[in-house]
């Protein structure tokens, strides 16, 4: 790095993080619009490179959820598919969660795009094994286990990482803009993720390790995309480093942080009830396309396509809420409509009633994200942003497959179906009892960073 760099990029990051920013946000809240972040460079690339990696993420979730269901076929248990799904979301779960919290508290101490380098690298060289093995005939569901473990230690030090960069790289005002798009950059693909999927997989129907490992290996090109942005984008400075303070310290600053405020308290609190008994409909859709709907490999591409159909537009209707006020509120609106949707879905056993309410659990799933999300990311000062962006993410990407494991071990004796309608009917219950008693939380607003200093009452 050149010595007239560094000035650069510290007049880049006051002027997106500035109080002029700040000030300009709060005087002309509505002055956004969708797709604003866009106007910024280094965000631009990055998100370019995210919604290439996620097509090859999606065709890869696709490929080895079908995988799954068809091994426990194989193995002469069918009945079983569910319990099997469930074990591939605890390989991921536990990683995740013990790692999550030092994962967090990791980017808020380097340098967040080194370290996006290292895990994106690493993550394609699992989907690349994972590929080799399947291509051979050589996977079992012993390997998918394993391996699953390895890419959710990956991306326990990624997630936090990736999310606590976005506001680096746009100002506060653009903020919702750059978080709607971010949940596009990885809820579009899976419109065409699983569709292109469908397609270069039903040829190979008779071997469908060798087509699940073309999918695979797809992926592990794609992690690229993100490789290169990075490697184009500008260094971005570490602020408020905390080198003097111990890892455990650090870990127990940002818990400290959450249990004070009742608003980011009860979005982890509300992430958790989703995450563990709604969001797992998602890596157990192959054993309801198999067991309720009687489905095959392009059905279930469909279904997870209009899953994503409704979840990318929910990301832009998120990113082109600014201006909105009252997110809290849209925030519990959102967690029991995704809730009472997936209770209509598990009722259902028909393939052509079931994808539009596909359709509906994707927008209000994406709708709550993005308000979390955006709630979090505004009430959070930068050097602890990281480690409350890791609890977050360890909630819904920890016990999302943990959730697949009680979903799907309840799936194996009572079906899939009744499994997730008990997961429905307690998400629903969590949101309407924080929409009636957390009272903060219902009245939440978008505000700028330096609000995050201020603290809530506790509940």
């Amino acid at each position: 790095m050149t010595a007239d760099r560094i000035p650069r990029d510290a007049e880049l990051a006051e002027e997106l993080e500035g109080p002029a920013t700040d000030l300009a946000a709060d005087l002309e809240p509505g002055r956004t619009s969708a797709i604003a972040a866009l106007r910024y460079r280094d965000f631009r690339l990055f998100w370019f490179g995210l919604l290439v990696s996620n097509i090859g993420t999606w065709m890869q979730m696709f490929g080895q959820g079908y995988l799954v269901v068809l091994l426990a076929v194989r193995d002469g248990v069918p009945q079983l598919a569910p319990l099997y799904l469930g074990l591939v979301g605890l390989a991921r779960a536990i990683p995740g969660l013990a790692l999550g919290l030092f994962g967090g508290a990791l980017a808020d101490r380097t340098d967040r795009r080194q370290l996006l380098l290292v895990t994106q690298s690493a993550a394609a060289v699992t989907a690349a094994i994972l590929a080799t093995l399947a291509i051979t005939g050589r996977i079992n569901i012993v390997e998918i286990l394993l391996l699953g473990a390895l890419n959710s230690t990956i991306f326990a030090f990624d997630a936090p990482t990736r999310q606590s960069m976005v506001p680096r790289l746009v100002p506060e005002r653009d903020l919702m803009s750059a978080i709607g798009l971010n949940s596009a950059a990885f809820n579009g693909p899976q419109i065409i993720g699983p569709v292109i999927g469908g397609l270069i997989f039903a040829p190979f129907a008779s071997t469908p390790t060798f087509g699940a490992g073309l999918l695979f290996y797809i992926n592990a090109i794609s992690y690229l995309a993100v490789v290169v942005a990075l490697l184009r984008m500008r260094p971005v400075p570490i602020i408020g480093t905390s080198g003097a303070v111990t890892m455990l310290e650090s870990i127990r600053e940002g818990l400290a942080y959450i249990r004070q405020d009742v608003v980011v308290k009860w979005i982890v609190i509300l992430a958790a009830a989703t995450a563990l008994f709604a969001r797992p409909y998602i890596q157990l859709l192959p054993a309801v396309a198999h067991e309720v709907l009687k489905v095959g490999a392009v059905e279930l591409s469909w279904m997870l396509a209009a899953s994503g159909v409704g979840a990318l537009a929910g990301a832009l209707a998120t990113s082109a809420l600014g201006n909105l006020r009252r997110r809290g509120a849209v925030l519990i609106g959102s967690a029991v409509a995704f809730g009472l949707f997936l209770v209509a879905f598990t009722l259902q056993r028909s393939l052509v009633v079931s994808l539009p309410i596909l359709v509906l659990i994707g927008f209000s799933t994406m709708v709550f994200l993005g308000m979390a999300n955006g709630l979090l990311q505004t009430r959070s000062p930068d050097h602890l942003r990281g480690r409350v962006m890791r609890v977050y993410t360890m909630v819904f990407m920890g016990l999302m497959p943990l959730g697949s494991m009680v979903m799907g071990s309840i799936g194996s004796v009572v079906g899939t179906a009744g499994g997730l309608l008990a997961g429905g009917v307690v998400c629903t219950f969590v949101a309407l009892y924080a929409g009636a008693r957390i009272a903060p939380l219902r009245e939440a607003t978008g505000g700028p960073t330096r609000l995050a200093a201020r603290r809530s009452p506790s509940a």
